[in-house]
């Protein structure tokens, strides 16, 4: 049986990955979103950029040639390695797609490695699968890798569990320290080098629960993830506190209004202005730990709370009521940096990691429920919901967007 379950799961991982691949199989590029920005800064660097090989950061020319400001403090360190395919074999759509596979394989190897560590303790890897499930069709995932376009966003989102996998560890005192800590400030780096937004939101949640903890290894992760990503925290030091980088023209205004309405956290297959929902599937899994809470009367392990309150305070961050104005108006650094978020929507997508364990969880214990329909149901109601909302998605895009007009 164990045998059976095992080749299961792989079988349904495997499946998982390919569900997230959809539009990596069309032989183009989809226009829209910033996809441009990243076109321009694969030009940029298959000419090497300056002497000496690939720049860093991209210039202000490339970045004004687009129009796209928004993501002039992200670095180019994750597109070296699509700009090299790209000058050896000069297909852009080749690298495009090699670039998207190598991300959607390392988001699924990187979620197995998080839900692996948090259901540890359980004897099946039902919560497991789900907890990946969720993750990599997790709507505002999906949104950012192909609709939005962001492949900066993509890599910090692919890093994300990896950071958490690893802040566990040491939180816990599970697996080798060392190796955790090398983990944690090695992807903490890779999320910066990734977006730099993520960094400091990521470096900053990590610093309470560490305290809290009375943790020093978790504290010490964030500063050598600092360290590792010097280049990048100097540049931004350098927009916020020194004037640089004027010759950018990154927008400055009130992110406020870009903020989730209180509807718009639980649209499954259409939204509007960039605010996908949290999807059917979580939706389902959410409800059923609810409906468990009250018919079985056991309460959630300690685990569970804390990613519920964590969750809950991104929620928060993201609503459209939040007060970012006020925070705004603590000086010209203020402006510029909660500018630089863009869109609190971020926040929901982080939040979605977090709720991903709940969900998992309420899935775990419907399967033990004496209500054998139920204990079957729910789960593959979940799965469904999940791979056919994710396929909808894609797909909507895939038919609706013309090819991009490559140079």
């Amino acid at each position: 049986m164990k045998n059976n379950e095992s080749f299961q799961y792989r079988i349904l991982l495997a499946l998982t990955g390919l569900v997230v691949l959809f539009p990596v199989s069309c032989n183009y590029i989809m226009e829209g979103g910033i996809i441009g920005e990243w076109v321009a800064r694969m030009c940029e660097l298959s000419e090497g950029g300056s002497p000496g090989g690939f720049p860093l950061f991209a210039s202000a020319e490339a970045i004004a040639s687009t129009g796209i400001p928004a993501n002039g403090m992200d670095s180019n360190l994750w597109f070296f390695l699509p700009a090299l395919v790209y000058r050896l074999g000069n297909n852009l759509v080749f690298a495009y797609r090699s670039y998207m596979l190598a991300i959607q394989a390392g988001t699924l190897a990187a979620s197995i490695l998080l839900f692996g560590r948090i259901f540890s303790h359980s004897e099946s890897k039902l919560p497991v699968f789900f907890g990946v499930l969720l993750y990599m069709t997790c709507p505002y995932r999906i949104y950012v890798c192909y609709d939005l376009g962001d492949l900066s966003q993509t890599a910090a989102w692919m890093l994300l569990p990896v950071y958490l996998w690893a802040i566990l560890g040491l939180l816990q005192k599970e697996g080798n320290q060392i190796w955790n800590l090398t983990a944690a400030a090695l992807s903490l780096a890779g999320i910066g080098y990734g977006d730099t937004v993520f960094f400091l939101i990521a470096a900053g949640v990590t610093l309470p629960s560490g305290l809290a903890k009375r943790r020093l290894s978790v504290l010490i992760a964030p500063i050598a993830g600092s360290l590792l990503f010097l280049p990048g925290l100097y540049r931004l030091f350098q927009y916020l506190f020194r004037n640089g980088f004027q010759d950018l023209n990154m927008p400055l205004g009130s992110i406020m209004p870009k903020g989730y309405p209180l509807g718009s956290y639980f649209s499954s297959y259409a939204f509007r202005e960039g605010h996908p929902g949290m999807g059917l599937g979580m939706v389902i899994c959410l409800l059923t730990g609810i409906w468990l809470f009250f018919v079985t009367g056991r309460k959630p392990s300690m685990q569970c709370k804390v990613f519920t309150g964590t969750a809950a305070f991104f929620i928060l961050l993201s609503y459209i009521g939040f007060p970012w104005d006020y925070f705004q108006r603590l000086g010209d650094w203020a402006l510029k940096l909660i500018s630089l978020i863009e869109t609190p929507a971020i926040f929901f997508g982080m939040a979605y990691l977090f709720l991903c364990v709940p969900a998992a969880s309420a899935i775990k214990r419907i399967r033990q429920y004496e209500n054998k329909t139920a204990a079957y149901a729910v789960p593959l109601l979940v799965m469904l919901a999940c791979y056919g909302i994710c396929i909808y998605q894609c797909n909507n895009l895939t038919y609706t967007r013309p090819p991009l007009a490559l140079p």
